[in-house]
């Protein structure tokens, strides 16, 4: 007889984690002017957690393939932010993108001064830290569009996408 029966599901799956029950602090480099860390918490309408690929490398043995771990490449996140009132959490990505690169003089900061740790978290029901997801040396690369639309009642919001050299994770959170 198979070791599978609903009472015992039951009793070690307990409900799964919410994807609703999530926090992230968008941190702000000092030298990008406007800091909205404190304001942009609240502000984050969605996200995804980091993502990696591992590729793999693929050699001969005797006539077989062997496979081996190659390059770990870190991909992309996006987050979602809704316009505050006075439009500043976008006028703060502004500045951090005219940082890191300003059209007007074609200045280019140096990677130390843009580059800023992002931590994102997921909660369980009584919003203590499960899962805390470091990533280090993120800076964004895309901002998206606002979209304007007279048919639309929702809050206005756009998207932000880092790019990043690589995450951590852990089970204690360590953000501030």
């Amino acid at each position: 007889m198979a070791d599978f029966d609903i009472n015992g599901y039951i009793g070690y799956f307990k409900g799964g984690a919410r994807s609703n029950l999530f926090y992230f602090k968008p941190m702000f480099p000092a030298a990008a002017g406007l800091d909205m860390s404190k304001q942009g918490k609240f502000l984050v309408r969605t996200t995804n957690t980091p993502d990696s690929t591992l590729e793999q490398i693929i050699t001969s043995w005797q006539g077989f393939d062997y496979k081996m771990g190659g390059k770990h490449t870190f991909n992309d996140i996006t987050v979602t932010f809704n316009v505050d009132l006075n439009a500043k959490i976008r006028q703060a990505y502004e500045q951090w993108i005219e940082l890191i690169h300003n059209p007007f003089d074609n200045y280019y900061a140096l990677p130390s001064e843009y580059m800023q740790d992002q931590y994102m978290q997921m909660l369980d029901y009584q919003g203590n830290i499960i899962l805390e997801f470091k990533i280090y040396q993120a800076f964004p690369t895309t901002l998206g569009p606002i979209s304007l639309d007279y048919a639309t009642v929702d809050v206005a919001q756009f998207d932000v996408t880092f790019t990043y050299q690589y995450h951590t994770t852990a089970q204690v959170g360590t953000a501030v």
